[in-house]
């Protein structure tokens, strides 16, 4: 794998400081299942909010909204911004995987961080984030008119989660490294 060093000057440029000592929490759902969360449906442990793309506010309230669903989810301490952030290897083949971050107090993660590992273009943000305890999942992702976050707590309990986890496990798809992962953490939440 690249060194951590590229990774790190990228997610400087969204606002975003590798910790390199932290752990991945026991039993952590693998980004490869996470990425399904946009599929689990509105309700208790989910939550969302969307700007549209013509609003002239777009990053800022994309921005804006991240950070208040991520707080009053969960996902960090406003006291404590540490979490994990899911990338893939740089420059080789592998399955995503959980890299600890904190926000810096200058951050833009819809705009510039999209630029980057975290999304495909300025302003078309796609990212996974887990929270220290992998109790919360929160992306950052774009659709056809607008850009958003959603946010899924207790992802343990998601049957949609589930289901695909079960379905990766057994399946051709994807890295073994993942369909592994993914079966670890049906049988650690079972």
């Amino acid at each position: 794998m690249p060194e951590q060093s590229e990774w790190e000057v990228q997610l400087a440029m969204a606002g975003l400081s590798v910790q390199k000592t932290a752990v991945i929490p026991a039993g952590a759902i693998p980004p490869a299942v996470a990425g399904q969360m946009v599929s689990c449906l509105p309700g208790d442990t989910r939550s969302e909010s969307w700007v549209d793309v013509e609003d002239p506010l777009l990053h800022e309230k994309a921005n804006s909204d991240w950070y208040r669903l991520s707080i009053t989810n969960g996902l960090f301490e406003e006291d404590d911004p540490t979490f994990f952030i899911a990338l893939q290897p740089l420059g080789e083949e592998g399955p995503s995987q959980w890299i600890c971050v904190t926000l810096q107090p200058s951050w833009d993660l819809m705009g510039k961080g999209a630029a980057g590992l975290l999304g495909s273009a300025h302003g078309r943000p796609e990212f996974l984030a887990l929270s220290r305890d992998g109790s919360v999942l929160c992306c950052g992702t774009t659709s056809q008119f607008a850009i958003g976050t959603v946010v899924v707590t207790s992802p343990d309990r998601s049957e949609v989660l589930r289901r695909f986890a079960r379905y990766l496990s057994t399946s051709e798809i994807g890295y073994p490294e993942s369909r592994a992962a993914a079966r670890r953490w049906l049988d650690s939440t079972e």
